[in-house]
C-alpha cells in the first residue's frame, strides 16, 4: 500500500535558502497546539530540497537505520494529520510524464505558503 505523502516533495518557505530551515512562529515554533512530533516531522520536510522523494517509509527508514529514536510509520502519518489539519501540509495529484499521476506533498510553515503551492500546481484560468 502505498502511504499519503508518497511522490514528490514540494515547499514554500517563508524565507530564501540560507542553509538552515526558517519555521514561522507564529504557526509553528510557538504554536502550542502543535504536537512536538508535528513540529519535528515540519522541520524535516522543511530541511529536504524541492522534489525529493521523501515518503512515510523512507523517513522512518532513515531514522531506524541511523540508529536514532525515530517514530516509526503509524506516528509519523499522526503527525502528518496533524500538519493537515493545521493547514501546513497537503497532497495534490499530479499527472506526471506520460499520464501517470503521482502524489505530491506540498508543505509550508504558513498556510499562506501552501496556497501559494496550490496555486502554483492547478492555477485557476
Amino acid at each position: 500500500m502505498s502511504p499519503p505523502g508518497g511522490g514528490q516533495l514540494r515547499t514554500h518557505r517563508s524565507k530564501p535558502k540560507s542553509g538552515w530551515t526558517p519555521t514561522s512562529n507564529e504557526h509553528v515554533a510557538r504554536n502550542y497546539v502543535l504536537s512536538l512530533k508535528a513540529k519535528g516531522l515540519l522541520v524535516t520536510f522543511l530541511s529536504q530540497p524541492d522534489g525529493s522523494g521523501m515518503t512515510v517509509e523512507r523517513l522512518a527508514y532513515l531514522h531506524k537505520a541511523a540508529g536514532g529514536k525515530g517514530e516509526g510509520e503509524h506516528a509519523i502519518r499522526e503527525a502528518l494529520k496533524e500538519l493537515r489539519a493545521a493547514g501546513l501540509v497537503t497532497h495534490a495529484k499530479e499527472k506526471g510524464k506520460g499520464g501517470r499521476w503521482q502524489t505530491t506533498t506540498l508543505v509550508s510553515d504558513t498556510p499562506e505558503g501552501l496556497l501559494r503551492l496550490l496555486k502554483e500546481i492547478s492555477p485557476n484560468p
